[in-house]
């Protein structure tokens, strides 16, 4: 008896261990609530694809320029709806500076790029100053869903070698 009664305590006491052992952490729920819904998907040079191949830049100088587009998806009700009465409004987060995006990776850790819009309301540099942007929602629909587009180049500094890097946007239709 004593000894079933030991190896129940033993037992206890290894799994109570282990739960005391537990990490906390938490868990981000992100998302928006508007009355249009409009899926947006990312382009480059008219393909549906959400990597954009910034190319070479020399150190201390600047890659060629690559346009991308994030364009509402046409099939959909809700893009089809939007007017000029409309506003969208795309809003990035990142690791982005006073230049624009830092890498997050890579051994050219001090390059960054610089993304343009080139269609919006008013067109700006995404960076910490200027993180969202705007278009009319007839625009953003027009030329069979054109979309909101932008310009991204890479700018070398000091460091060689590869930059990587990533942001995301939120979409929100007013």
């Amino acid at each position: 008896m004593k000894k079933n009664l030991l190896a129940v305590s033993a037992l206890a006491l290894a799994v109570m261990s282990g739960s005391a052992l537990a990490a906390n952490g938490d868990v981000q729920f992100l998302g928006v609530v508007t009355n249009t819904t409009c899926d947006v998907n990312p382009g480059v040079n008219g393909a549906v694809n959400s990597v954009v191949q910034l190319g070479t830049a020399p150190v201390g100088d600047k890659a060629s320029v690559v346009n991308f587009s994030l364009k509402p998806d046409m099939s959909q009700t809700g893009c089809q709806g939007l007017t000029n009465t409309n506003t969208v409004t795309i809003a990035w987060t990142g690791p982005f500076d006073g230049n624009g995006l830092k890498a997050q990776s890579g051994a050219a850790d001090d390059a960054w790029t610089e993304i343009k819009t080139t269609n919006a309301t008013v067109d700006k540099t995404i960076n910490t100053t200027n993180l969202s942007a705007e278009i009319a929602g007839d625009q953003f629909i027009a030329n069979n869903g054109q979309g909101m587009t932008f310009s991204a180049q890479l700018n070398g500094v000091a460091k060689a070698g590869d930059y990587q890097s990533a942001a995301a946007y939120v979409v929100a239709y007013n």
